[in-house]
């Protein structure tokens, strides 16, 4: 079945009144997702491909697949409507949801969710590490069997779930990050839209117009919120900074780059917005983008630094005008290229009604329901160009279109996540303003090295 298109271009293509059934019946569970408890009206299960023969499908009694993910209860409702839909096409297969906010995600995985407890399918990214430490299913062979075409998929986002040449998953989304913005404080303040090409410099003049003080001086309203940990790395490459020298994953890099003067300007740039201008919240009081969700929707913050899950969140809030904008540039435009996806548990029992499953997340009717939900940038281009995530949306959505274009591929090799874990634990004392990032940039080369060489004795 070619990847599904608007339902309009459908019909003006003179489809099959079949393939136009399937459209019709994605979109009504597109509008259960959005808010009712509607269900689908059109049955799908004639028209998709017969899944892979499976001992279920023999008459035995139905599959039970655990389903690890992270989320916020937006997304938890709209799997649990993925899963419902999965369960009436393959009814089968049963799928059991592992639910964890992003924090506390990782450690149950290495922790509560083991052994027999440990999930079929995972929703995971750096998948070098993962693989690497031998928790994962090679896909490649499942792929190869089954002539499964994964051309559709952005290249640069499956490259990130390949170790040693060998696929370990595929990919559900892309991480673009934007600004959203609060319409009536901007106007309120006197500030225009901000378009593409606007500066750090314009995003500090903005953020001080925005931010709103009450007689005693507290802040009321802040202009600006971001997320510090992590995705400080952005700030970095837009100031013409890397983190490392070139190399080649699931190898580390051999150098550690981050010691330099434009690395320290771009994070203690942004360090001074929290703690000199003081037009952003604390960091404690926006270390999760759970937490930028909440200022933004309880009107605290004018500009709110996200990706596309907040789209769903943000359109249920009665009265709030919003929309979203690039991300501001340094010395150059470069946004992020990567994003999670999913995987199948090396020590999983039903391998192959694991795969089935990813199969359908990742495929035309899984990636148009994500779409239209808001919950993500797809990983599939005909999903992206068809407009399926664009149709009748209240807000600039070329912006996630043009920001994906300036992404830069997140940098993943074994034990990157505990590089990254101890960077931002190192880089926190200049986020809360009680050292300096070149103080702390300084440190970080004779920390890091030691876990590149443990990586290289992984291999």
């Amino acid at each position: 079945m070619k990847y599904l298109r608007t339902y309009s271009s459908l019909n003006k293509s003179g489809l099959s009144m079949a393939l136009s059934l399937v459209v019709m019946a994605v979109l009504s569970l597109l509008l259960a997702a959005c808010g009712g408890e509607a269900t689908p009206t059109v049955a799908v299960s004639s028209t998709r491909s017969a899944p892979v023969a499976t001992k279920a499908g023999s008459g035995a009694d139905p599959v039970t697949l655990t389903w690890s993910f992270w989320g916020d209860d937006t997304e938890v409702a709209i799997n649990s409507r993925l899963r419902k839909q999965f369960e009436a096409e393959y009814p089968n297969i049963k799928i059991n949801m592992l639910t964890e906010t992003w924090p506390k995600y990782f450690d149950r995985l290495k922790t509560d969710w083991i052994g027999d407890k440990s999930p079929d399918v995972m929703f995971l990214d750096n998948i070098p590490t993962w693989a690497g430490q031998g928790y994962l299913e090679k896909i490649e062979p499942f792929v190869q069997r089954d002539k499964w075409d994964t051309s559709d998929f952005y290249p640069g986002l499956l490259s990130l779930f390949r170790f040693n040449k060998d696929l370990y998953g595929l990919p559900r989304d892309n991480d673009t990050k934007v600004i959203y913005v609060n319409l009536d404080m901007l106007k309120e303040a006197g500030v225009e839209v901000p378009q593409g090409g606007w500066t750090w410099q314009d995003l500090r003049q903005a953020a001080l117009k925005l931010t709103k003080r009450g007689e005693n001086g507290a802040v009321e309203r802040y202009g600006f919120a971001f997320e510090p940990d992590t995705w400080w790395k952005l700030w970095v490459w837009q100031n013409g900074g890397e983190l490392y020298n070139d190399f080649q994953a699931p190898s580390p890099p051999s150098k550690f780059l981050l010691n330099s003067p434009e690395n320290a300007e771009a994070i203690q740039f942004f360090a001074d917005l929290i703690n000199v201008d003081k037009v952003t919240p604390r960091y404690e009081d926006m270390a999760s983008g759970d937490a930028i969700a909440t200022l933004f929707t309880s009107r605290k913050v004018a500009m709110a630094f996200g990706n596309h899950t907040n789209i769903a969140t943000y359109g249920n809030v009665r009265g709030l005008r919003w929309d979203v904008v690039p991300l501001p540039a340094g010395k150059k435009r470069v946004n992020v290229l990567g994003g999670a996806g999913y995987v199948i548990n090396k020590n999983a029992k039903h391998k192959d009604e694991a795969w089935t499953f990813i199969k359908w997340l990742t495929g035309p009717v899984g990636q148009a329901i994500f779409a239209d939900t808001g919950v993500l940038v797809p990983s599939r281009k005909s999903v992206r160009e068809d407009n399926i995530f664009l149709r009748q949306q209240p807000y600039n959505t070329q912006v996630f279109i043009q920001e994906t274009q300036l992404g830069k591929p997140y940098p993943e090799f074994l034990l990157s996540r505990d590089v990254d874990t101890l960077m931002d634990e190192q880089i926190r004392p200049v986020w809360q303003g009680k050292a300096r990032a070149s103080e702390v940039l300084a440190t970080l080369p004779a920390l890091v090295e030691p876990i590149f060489e443990k990586g290289r004795k992984l291999q």
